[in-house]
């Protein structure tokens, strides 16, 4: 690992960018020694650039996106102000932002968190060109991991899994890259499907893919044998729109349409087999897309954006989370975060 200054150029500086006002006495709370915002929306940080990634933990917001030369004070001035910049930037709840990274790269719009770094993807046509980097949340260490990379990958301690590049004839299959800084990515699972995207499993030990659209207009659900192929987990008739694991579980949803108008719904099923259970379906738009999970409650966002809603894990009714948005939205163990119009906001659980 070498610094990042030294291997991309970014520039290590006190952030730009500006907390939307600091945090009046009573807009928090401290629960288990982590910061918990009021259940009301309330403003966090007022991004200068397009935000195209977010991720927390305990203490910090840590957001991604790129800075264009109209969005700036002075920016027009610089060399090469056509071409966008890329900004990573550290949003403590209790504290000043700071400005991570900055530089020519283009960061696509996946922003992970894992034992203390940042993973992000970059295409083709990122000046830093393509593949996928990995930062420390200090800002002091960075790691180039591969040359090439699609939009959806899984981390784990000796091996790195990605899928196939946007440049690259998607013939089906995924890379898989040993974390040695010597081996070569190795495409796997090439006869099971075209990999739309890769999931692990609540300790890591085991990967998943989803296909995309199948020739007999199925799409499934793998798990990798850990060689050249793998099982058949799960089928839908249903377009795919997003899955999850959560725990021994599979949450998925699916679009169909039901008597002409689309229909929705939000199916779990146990990863070992079993009842497929319906959790919850709607007709007519706006529709669900993605789907989370926390202890407690199962979230949803929507196809055209809009407010949150989650469903209790122990049984009711669909609860829209009145205020809230769902562009960009993640979340911690006590606040959810969404972007409005390069505005981001917290609410807590």
């Amino acid at each position: 690992m070498n610094r990042l200054a030294l291997l991309l150029g970014l520039t290590l500086t006190a952030s730009a960018c500006q907390l939307n006002g600091a945090q009046t006495r009573g807009a928090y709370d401290i629960r288990e020694g982590q910061v918990v915002a009021e259940t009301r929306p309330t403003p966090l940080y007022t991004a200068h650039f397009v935000i195209r990634g977010m991720v927390a933990d305990a203490d910090n917001l840590y957001v991604s996106g790129l800075r264009f030369a109209d969005t700036g004070e002075g920016e027009g001035e610089k060399e090469g102000a056509g071409e966008p910049t890329g900004v990573i930037v550290k949003i403590p709840f209790l504290g000043v932002p700071e400005t991570l990274a900055e530089g020519a790269f283009v960061p696509m719009t996946n922003l992970e968190l894992i034992d203390g770094w940042l993973y992000w993807h970059e295409r083709h046509d990122s000046p830093d060109g393509r593949g996928l980097r990995a930062l420390s949340t200090d800002g002091e260490h960075f790691e180039r991991i591969s040359e090439i990379s699609g939009h959806s990958w899984s981390i784990q301690p000796d091996f790195v899994y990605f899928t196939r590049p946007d440049d690259e004839i998607d013939e089906g299959g995924f890379y898989v890259l040993a974390r040695d800084g010597e081996s070569k990515p190795k495409l796997v699972a090439r006869r099971r499907g075209v990999v739309r995207s890769l999931l692990a499993s609540a300790d890591g030990s085991k990967l998943y893919w989803i296909t995309r659209q199948r020739r007999d207009g199925t799409w499934g659900v793998y798990e990798w044998d850990g060689k050249r192929s793998g099982k058949e987990l799960l089928r839908s008739d249903e377009t795919f729109a997003s899955i999850a694991v959560d725990g021994d579980d599979f949450l998925w949803v699916t679009w169909d349409e039901d008597e002409g108008e689309p229909l929705h719904s939000l199916y779990r099923r146990p990863i070992a087999g079993g009842d497929t259970q319906v959790l919850t379906r709607k007709r007519g738009l706006p529709g669900f897309m993605e789907v989370f999970a926390d202890d407690s409650h199962i979230y949803l966002t929507t196809v055209r954006g809009g407010e949150l809603r989650r469903l209790p894990k122990a049984g009711g009714e669909i609860e829209i989370l009145a205020g809230s948005g769902d562009r960009e939205v993640t979340s911690n163990r006590f606040n959810l975060f969404w972007v409005d119009d390069q505005q981001v906001y917290w609410r807590g659980k």
